[in-house]
């Protein structure tokens, strides 16, 4: 009983550390134990703490820093602070001269009260089958009569998911799958797809939150572990 208390207690250490970075601001950066799924953000000097054991795998995300991850060694936990160096986010161009055209479109001439709304295919289709001129529109009729309403609205589901199935691809590489969230390369397919049927996931794809995403695919790699097991 005493070992496995002892056991218990290591387990739920907790990390005190410090981000050392050449980035003039380092607070607000966050830090997620994908080993655990248990998050953190550093203060305005750049100190955290966070819940991990050694072995873990610590990811840092920020605007300021370069998103970097550190796997922990026994010896970070017996200093007072870890000292965690990370590299700042540094964009130096050159001197440019840009003409704002930008101001030029058709509100500023008048031409429309408001921008206009940009459609994808899939939308242009839709917003075609259900609209029509006259005084009786007869294009949602007969679309709704021949089903070819519903058949575009699944096109559009599906165009949706794909967008967001791509942003996925684009974010995380292949070995982050196999190594990271342990899904092996001929369930990635898959796995991408079953996350998609959560809302979160969803949500955080649609806002371009990928320190959220990556938090939310640690959990539901476990998930999917235990669906494809069998």
């Amino acid at each position: 009983m005493l070992f496995f208390l002892l056991q218990n207690c290591f387990s739920q250490s907790v990390l005190n550390g410090k981000i050392v970075s050449e980035a003039s601001n380092i607070d607000g950066i966050i830090i997620i134990n994908i080993s655990n799924n248990k998050t953190s953000q550093s203060k305005k000097d750049g100190l955290f703490s966070i819940q991990a054991k050694p072995t873990d795998t610590l990811y840092f995300s920020g605007m300021q820093i370069i998103d970097s991850k550190i796997i922990l060694k026994e010896s970070d936990f017996l200093k007072d602070l870890c000292y965690i160096r990370l590299k700042s986010q540094i964009n130096q161009l050159e001197e440019v001269v840009i003409e704002d055209y930008n101001k030029i479109n058709s509100v500023s001439t008048g031409v429309l009260s408001k921008p206009a709304k940009k459609y994808t295919v899939a939308e242009r289709r839709i917003r075609e089958a259900t609209t029509g001129g006259g005084i009786i529109p007869l294009n949602p009729i007969i679309n709704a009569i021949t089903g070819r309403t519903a058949k575009l609205k699944k096109e559009l589901e599906v165009e949706k998911r794909e967008r967001l199935q791509n942003r996925l691809s684009g974010w995380f590489q292949e070995d982050y799958y196999t190594q990271n969230l342990k899904i092996p390369s001929e369930y990635i397919k898959g796995f991408q797809i079953f996350v998609l049927d959560d809302d979160r996931i969803i949500a955080s794809l649609k806002a371009k939150n990928k320190t959220m995403t990556t938090f939310l695919l640690s959990g539901l790699a476990e998930k999917y572990s235990k669906v494809i097991a069998p």
